[in-house]
């Protein structure tokens, strides 16, 4: 009984029915938002439903176009494979494996499988290093001559023996002086070429004055 009495009195309360007005607002919004979302997915299936049949197109079509690309390398992928089958099948003979072999085997050599590669096989089909030439091929003039480079860097017939024609000076190879004296001449040159003696990109007018008259004495006797 006193509960009954405290819902008559909440009743008469303003303050409840305002409570109430309230709720009923909150249920009907919540009934409508379920309404529209019943009614999307609806929409959804539907739209769904109607773009099957362009998937379904799109995806006969890529069929249609893999088999058309499969067709057409079949002859092209069976050729190789006849190919490879017929490379496979084929015997070899001592001539072809020896073209392989760039290395030169001798009884006794010492080998691993490794060494059959063909990566190690390529070391051996470079070429090998050539020794740089030397025309050096007896004792060194300088020595025989008694001549030292420096005191005569004003005799530019000497110093232009040991230059190129460029005004570079040669290499020891083709001078065949020894270490010592390959640079002593250089410093001689290089002194000769400062003092302006020496020309440092060509030959001395001198000497090409000499060659001509050379040259025009050896026309006139033929």
């Amino acid at each position: 009984m006193p509960f009954k009495q405290a819902l008559q009195r909440l009743s008469l309360c303003p303050s409840y029915s305002i409570l109430r007005t309230r709720l009923s607002s909150t249920f009907s919004a919540l009934d409508s938002l379920s309404q529209l979302e019943g009614d999307g997915r609806k929409n959804g299936s539907k739209r769904h439903v109607e773009a099957s049949p362009t998937q379904q197109q799109q995806s006969s079509s890529f069929d249609v176009a893999t088999r058309m690309v499969q067709k057409a390398g079949a002859p092209q992928a069976k050729r190789a494979a006849d190919e490879a089958m017929a490379d496979f099948q084929r015997q070899y003979t001592r001539q072809d494996l020896d073209y392989q072999m760039k290395r030169k085997w001798r009884g006794g050599d010492v080998y691993s499988p490794r060494d059959l590669s063909g990566y190690e096989m390529a070391k051996w089909k470079r070429a090998p290093r050539q020794p740089r030439p030397t025309a050096r091929s007896g004792p060194d003039v300088l020595d025989v001559a008694g001549i030292r480079p420096i005191d005569h860097y004003k005799n530019f017939s000497i110093m232009n023996e040991f230059v190129t024609d460029m005004g570079r000076i040669k290499h020891s190879s083709l001078t065949g002086l020894r270490p010592a004296n390959q640079r002593r001449m250089a410093k001689a040159v290089r002194r000769a070429i400062g003092v302006g003696l020496l020309p440092s990109v060509h030959r001395h007018p001198e000497l090409l004055r000499r060659e001509l008259l050379r040259r025009q004495e050896g026309n006139k006797h033929y």
